[in-house]
């Protein structure tokens, strides 16, 4: 079967070969004329060739599945013709591509709105409306975009839906985008979409789901991804997860195997991925020291290439740590916060911003200074006044304890029934069950009555599936604050 664009360019090779034939040299003696000249590899070619490549497809498939000439698909990814709409239309449908972007790449009208869109939603980020741009993404047809492309709004509509507290909503959008991912066989993007389900299921305190779906989503790469980046930090957070849920002895034996997988066939960035993790472990197992030595070894790997990404937000869990070791480092945790805070303004997180905030307050509160650590807990507090979220609960139990520490009580305890109220709307597990325990604590210390005091123990207890008619008295630990230090 030969279209009229086939037609022309046999006419183009048979007058280049007649040209061949009679064209003269110096003098008028006949020459012979090598292979005709050709052009730099169109755009085009570039598309056609890196789509059949994904889609595991030789020219010669391909060029049987669109009904062209054995020969057609070579001559095209070479630069040596170009196609007629008719060809064009049968080979993007069987690469399952959008006739546009094969046409046109990301010139066609879609791309180019859909970007326009995604600059807008930045700009609405930036300036504190990350409703607004989710609204402005979920308004983006793609319909009429590649996959790849239709991913990069995706996962800025579930980005913007997360900073506005939409935890399920920004589940529901990464999931519909992890199926198509996985359909497309883009492994990697996958992965990350995968990881970034785990990750807000874990936020979200919803921690079997978690565990359940992360497992569910990584039993569906294929064995040749399993030793890629993104697919080595899904199974790094469903470790996470599992720790979140309190299965601290899986998550250790299982973190171990991933750690030695990643030394064997991962990249540094891997490795990095795996020890971050691993820091969580012993952080849950009570073992602040050994959690400090993990970031530490997931710092010196992060960025051995490139600057990395993750490294600021590696920077504020050494922080977080550093409070909490027992003598804690309270101005090291300082100079870990300065040196990842113009990178997570970047970043425009306003969940990283305020769990910096947070760290921030703490660290000035073990330095001697409530007033500075009472502006900055009030800082976390603000930044996460939409959505319900366990981070939110911290910043108010953190405020409470600055304002405690200036003997604010009544202050503090409206602060701590406030993380109390937020609390009610965490599904239960390990990180709410903490939670709990430290606002008993605290509601404890700023002389709460003893009915909300035994009722943040009975939640606590409640929530870590513990069952009994009376919490059991409280022991004095680390935690504690004392308004007159």
């Amino acid at each position: 079967m030969i279209d009229d664009g086939e037609t022309a360019f046999l006419l183009v090779i048979r007058d280049s070969w007649a040209g061949a034939r009679t064209a003269s040299g110096p003098g008028g003696l006949p020459m012979r004329v090598g292979r005709p000249y050709r052009g730099p590899v169109s755009p085009l070619s570039r598309r056609v060739r890196e789509a059949r490549e994904r889609a595991g497809l030789s020219q010669g498939e391909l060029a049987r599945r669109a009904g062209v000439h054995p020969t057609y698909i070579s001559h095209v990814e070479s630069g040596r013709r170009s196609l007629g709409e008719d060809a064009l239309a049968r080979i993007a449908q069987v690469l399952d591509l959008p006739f546009a972007f094969l046409r046109d790449g990301e010139a066609a009208p879609g791309y180019q709105s859909a970007d326009t869109a995604i600059v807008e939603a930045r700009r609405l980020t930036r300036t504190g409306d990350p409703r607004g741009a989710a609204e402005v993404l979920a308004g983006v047809d793609v319909s009429g975009l590649d996959v790849d492309a239709a991913a990069r709004v995706g996962l800025a509509h579930a980005e913007a839906l997360d900073l506005a507290g939409e935890l399920e909503a920004s589940i529901d959008v990464l999931e519909r985008l992890c199926a198509q991912l996985l359909d497309a066989h883009r492994y990697d993007r996958a992965a990350y979409a995968a990881m970034r389900i785990v990750m807000a299921l874990t936020e979200a305190a919803d921690l079997h789901r978690a565990v359940a779906r992360g497992e569910d989503l990584l039993s569906r790469l294929p064995a040749e991804a399993t030793a890629g980046d993104e697919v080595v930090r899904l199974e790094s957070t469903i470790i996470w997860a599992y720790v979140a849920r309190g299965d601290t002895t899986y998550a250790r034996y299982r973190g171990g195997q991933l750690l030695a997988r990643a030394r064997a066939h991962g990249t540094p960035r891997a490795v990095s991925s795996v020890h971050w993790n691993l820091a969580f472990v012993d952080d849950a197992l009570g073992e602040p020291g050994s959690a400090l030595l993990q970031i530490e070894s997931a710092i010196a790997l992060a960025g051995v290439d490139e600057v990395d990404r993750d490294l600021p937000r590696l920077r504020l869990d050494r922080a977080v740590l550093l409070v909490s070791v027992d003598p804690p480092r309270p101005v090291e945790a300082l100079a870990d916060l300065d040196a990842a805070q113009t990178a997570l303004e970047i970043g425009e997180s306003q969940v990283e911003l305020a769990r910096a905030a947070s760290v921030r307050s703490r660290a000035l509160l073990l330095h001697g200074d409530p007033e500075a650590a009472v502006r900055y807990a009030e800082q976390a507090v603000e930044l996460l006044r939409d959505g319900v979220r366990r981070d939110a609960a911290s910043a108010h139990e953190v405020l409470g304890d600055a304002l405690l520490a200036q003997t604010l009580s009544t202050e503090a305890v409206k602060e701590y029934r406030s993380a109390a109220d937020l609390l009610d709307m965490i599904v239960s597990g390990r990180p709410a069950a903490t939670l709990w325990r430290r606002i008993g604590d605290r509601l404890r210390l700023a002389g709460d009555d003893d009915a909300r005091v035994a009722e943040a123990y009975g939640r606590a207890l409640a929530a870590a599936g513990i069952r009994g008619d009376m919490p059991p008295r409280p022991r004095r630990t680390g935690l504690e604050i004392h308004p007159d230090r």
